[in-house]
């Protein structure tokens, strides 16, 4: 990838043989789900996903869902069927990414390649992704979670939110998890809160809601190596495009997606919502829990909505 100077070159490109589709999933191992089974002490239950609605921050590139009553208080008797039932049902259509949301695999690559040394040409307009599709991981994602509460470790509580375009780095995601007494294991899937999902819903007007998607706080691509040598499972982040907006590499609009996605083969998840969760991590000084979060079965598709469940 080009300005890649000073990163490390990192990839997962044939760990686990070359006919792999499912990347750092891999890391959640049998023993990985039992002992995160086992987190589960008081039986609290937490949505880490938005509303599927049209109210949440959607990417400039998508629109938001749509939701149309396809039959609407029908009398059974006039679908050709007996009886005194009065039925309704509905339907939408969205992007795939377009709310809380996994990218697969097949999502972004560069130089003609996608994870493990797939060509691009993987992917057809009709067909979908023939390699490295979200429908590989319909089962992944069921581990330890652990919270790495970034808002509250920077200090901006008043704020709620991290500052616009702030960049977070390997010495932050060491610091917190030393301040919250957590180490983040192979397998884990670490959810970072920046708070910038939440800062959305209380935006009025239509320059703060455009301003919103140019600048924000995520991972700088210079966390990389870390996440490399650390084997987590997935990263999800309460911001639209986990990584800092605007890029730190001249010229490359998502190297962070770049790297972490093809070489790496780490599923990115985006539009996340810690705050509830932060806020009972805070309370009982636990950071860990059951994180339940796989994404919908679809076959071919390059990523899925889905509802994350956190469990302690």
């Amino acid at each position: 990838m080009p300005g890649r100077e000073g990163m490390s070159k990192v990839t997962n490109w044939g760990r686990w043989g070359k006919e792999d589709q499912k990347g750092t999933a891999n890391f959640i191992t049998p023993a990985v789900i039992v002992a995160a089974a086992k987190l589960v002490k008081k039986g609290s239950v937490f949505c880490c996903s938005i509303p599927l609605d049209q109210a949440g921050p959607v990417f400039p590139t998508r629109t938001s869902m749509q939701r149309f009553m396809s039959v609407l208080n029908v009398p059974i008797t006039e679908l050709g069927m007996p009886g005194a039932a009065i039925v309704n049902d509905d339907y939408v259509t969205m992007y795939l990414q377009g709310s809380t949301q996994w990218d697969s695999l097949a999502h972004v690559g560069y130089g003609d390649k996608f994870y493990n040394d797939t060509p691009t040409s993987a992917v057809t307009a009709h067909g979908g992704a023939a390699r490295n599709d979200i429908g590989q991981l319909y089962q992944s994602f069921v581990t330890r979670g652990v919270l790495l509460d970034m808002v509250r470790y920077k200090g901006y509580d008043k704020d709620g939110h991290l500052p616009k375009d702030y960049a977070i780095t390997p010495d932050d995601l060491d610091g917190c998890s030393k301040v919250q007494k957590i180490e983040v294991k192979s397998g884990d899937a670490l959810c970072l809160r920046t708070g910038w999902v939440p800062y959305w819903y209380s935006l009025k007007t239509h320059g703060e809601k455009e301003a919103y998607f140019h600048a924000q706080p995520g991972m700088s691509v210079y966390t990389l190596d870390w996440i490399h040598k650390k084997e987590i499972s997935c990263i999800a982040v309460d911001n639209i495009a986990v990584e800092r907006l605007p890029s730190e590499i001249d010229g490359e609009f998502i190297p962070f997606h770049q790297i972490a996605i093809r070489d790496i083969g780490l599923s990115l998840g985006e539009i996340f919502t810690f705050d509830e969760l932060a806020k009972d991590c805070a309370a009982d000084g636990a950071y860990e829990f059951l994180w339940v979060a796989p994404p919908l079965n679809i076959p071919h598709a390059v990523g899925s909505p889905l509802n994350a469940i956190a469990i302690k």
